[in-house]
């Protein structure tokens, strides 16, 4: 098995985990899974278990650690983190690579040093291009949640046509001022279909679309953070982020709607 670290950052979070994980999380690559960028905490304690998240690239083609920091800052509260791209690569990507990440998770899943990895909690999200392969991945039954992040069908008439078809609940991050998803974003997400679990919020500090102002901000760490730490992890202290509006607010969100959240019922992954 390959293993090369490529990084290391440090990320101090206060979710969940805080008391089972050192804060730390760094990326590496597996030639099992080429092309592709993997974070994980860089040690993970004895009976912790890690849930995953695929994740498509701004752009199609941005490279597998243009926002590590946002992606170190979601690993650190025990997930581990498959970037559709590698650490320098820009080469094109397609919604094909996500469900390849899914199939190597599951495969790798319970051996060696990824013995932790719970291969029954996946979860597919990507950010502006790669939020639409997110969508399109997300029909494999094996992804439990959808993470749209300033990203729409910038289509009108494919909006219907795509959203409609969502099964699982799928929450949306958009970044008002400055983020040409804003508009499609919304969108997609008032023709979802009304039984289905989802949320959706504006950063209310306009932070674009750029991933220099969009990943960097503590309110997107925070909402993304509390995404896995509900929909994955089971933690329901994580939920009230999304059910109670307060508490979204305070972190910097705004235009704040959602649609059958207590449906959502997570099993805690540690018990």
């Amino acid at each position: 098995m390959h293993y090369t670290v490529f990084g290391f950052l440090v990320s101090w979070g206060t979710g969940s985990l805080a008391h089972l994980l050192p804060r730390q999380a760094g990326y590496f690559t597996e030639s099992g899974l080429p092309g592709q960028t993997i974070f994980l905490p860089t040690t993970i304690p004895a009976g912790v278990k890690i849930p995953v998240v695929v994740w498509g690239v701004g752009g199609c083609s941005d490279s597998g650690t243009s926002i590590a920091e946002f992606h170190n800052e979601i690993a650190s509260h025990g997930i581990m983190v498959i970037v559709n791209n590698g650490p320098t690569s820009r080469s094109q990507t397609n919604a094909t690579s996500l469900i390849a990440a899914a199939d190597w998770a599951q495969k790798v899943a319970g051996q060696g040093k990824y013995a932790s990895i719970d291969k029954t909690r996946i979860a597919v999200s990507g950010w502006s291009c790669g939020g639409l392969l997110a969508y399109t991945a997300s029909r494999d039954p094996r992804f439990s949640t959808i993470g749209i992040f300033s990203s729409g069908q910038l289509d009108a008439s494919q909006s219907v046509p795509v959203v409609s078809k969502i099964t699982k609940p799928i929450f949306y991050f958009l970044g008002g001022n400055g983020d040409p998803a804003q508009a499609p974003g919304t969108r997609d997400y008032s023709n979802l279909p009304k039984a289905l679990p989802a949320w959706i919020g504006t950063d209310n500090k306009g932070h674009g679309h750029a991933a220099s102002g969009t990943f960097t901000a503590p309110s997107i760490k925070a909402a993304a953070v509390h995404w896995v730490d509900w929909l994955l992890r089971g933690n329901a202290s994580a939920a009230t982020f999304f059910t109670n509006n307060a508490e979204a607010t305070a972190a910097g969100w705004m235009g704040i709607s959602s649609q059958n959240l207590d449906k959502i019922n997570v099993a805690p992954i540690d018990g």
